[in-house]
């Protein structure tokens, strides 16, 4: 061998190459197989990287009694401002960004108590600790549109029309240079919006839709949920689920559509769509019902706006288990470091995303567990 390899290098003939790698094949073979599969063993670990890692997706319920300067309604609890446990989440938040692997954060709306400026920069201050760090999106709430002062207990009513601050302080440009960033019902306005972000290997889209949507809004939101089929959407609104499992059927003033419509009109249509996350209702509570294409929607209301301290900080996170085509729900509170451990506070969700392209058919009847409780 030594020989053959000295002719090799000194430029010997074309049979005495050949006859050099024909003699050191059987040497070779196992060196180049060892390098191969060392190579292959590499590239997979590269190109599946992040895929069926768990992952999580932060949910902020209704933060009004954190952003209260205009009609004070947070003095009942007699401990002040409480714009604290409004950071104390989205900083909790930050801080776990790593350990949690956070892909996304959506605010279910309420952002803040009567749409006053100053309630507006405190919302703003306490989101822009998760600038750059965790990207984030948000759905108009009652309390956050049509305020007007009036002669009653509270000082003024809410969602009187769709006039806002909100667009002054979290304004559409800010947002659209981010990759998550789809696109906007109105192309001034952040109200109606989608986002998009890749997480578990998987493609998800939030689509977050004005407190009741107008039918023009849910005519848009059909458009982009058909447009991007290959999406696992979220669908995000306000006031859609009451913490007795059934979807809102109350006509307000304000012109639009109650849960139920949204249901019939968008959520139940399209074979894409899994979940829909909503707030309003101080309480927790889960529907799951079977959508046109037999796909489970699982429907999720939490809010904790009726707790001590207008909520004291309490939040969802949920935690989604790719491999095992399951999410599971936790709910915690960064300002205490504590846990609600009951049924409706800490469950799992069935959720097929290494089964199957999309959900699968699902029961036939609508399941849910809730809790009763204070101070709607």
């Amino acid at each position: 061998m030594r020989m053959t390899f000295q002719k090799y290098a000194q430029g010997g003939s074309r049979a005495g190459r050949a006859k050099c790698c024909l003699e050191t094949t059987p040497h070779i073979k196992a060196v180049i197989a060892l390098a191969m599969a060392s190579l292959l063993a590499g590239c997979a670990i590269t190109k599946n990287s992040g895929v069926d890692r768990p992952f999580t997706i932060a949910v902020l319920p209704d933060t009004q009694f954190y952003c209260d300067t205009r009609l004070k309604l947070s003095k009942k609890w007699g401990n002040g401002d409480l714009r604290r446990y409004f950071f104390d989440q989205t900083q909790w938040v930050r801080d776990n960004k790593n350990r949690l692997n956070i892909a996304f954060l959506v605010h279910e709306g309420d952002m803040v108590q009567a749409d006053a400026p100053e309630e507006w920069a405190i919302a703003k201050e306490a989101m822009s600790v998760l600038e750059g760090h965790v990207p984030y999106c948000m759905c108009l709430g009652n309390h956050d549109m049509g305020f007007e002062k009036a002669d009653n207990k509270y000082g003024g009513n809410i969602a009187v029309n769709r006039t806002t601050e909100f667009n002054n302080y979290f304004p559409r440009e800010s947002f659209a240079s981010s990759s998550e960033f789809g696109g906007t019902f109105h192309s001034e306005r952040h109200d109606n919006s989608w986002y998009q972000f890749k997480a578990g290997g998987l493609q998800f889209m939030v689509i977050s839709l004005e407190y009741h949507p107008r039918d023009e809004v849910l005519d848009w939101a059909n458009k982009i949920v058909a447009e991007h089929s290959a999406h696992r959407v979220i669908v995000l609104t306000h006031a859609y689920l009451t913490k007795h499992k059934t979807r809102t059927s109350k006509k307000l003033q304000l012109k639009g559509n109650h849960g139920e419509q949204v249901w019939q009109k968008f959520a139940s249509k399209h074979r894409n769509i899994f979940m829909v996350l909503c707030g309003h209702f101080t309480g927790e509570a889960l529907l799951t019902s079977k959508g046109d294409h037999g796909n489970e929607v699982h429907q999720i209301l939490s809010n904790y706006q009726g707790f001590n301290n207008g909520g004291e900080s309490w939040l969802r996170y949920m935690v989604f288990h790719p491999k095992e085509d399951r999410i599971d729900i936790h709910t915690y509170n960064p300002a205490l470091d504590a846990f609600r451990e009951g049924p409706s506070s800490r469950f799992e969700l069935s959720y097929p995303m290494m089964s199957s392209a999309y959900p699968s058919a699902g029961r036939n009847t609508e399941n849910g567990v809730g809790l009763n409780a204070q101070n709607e």
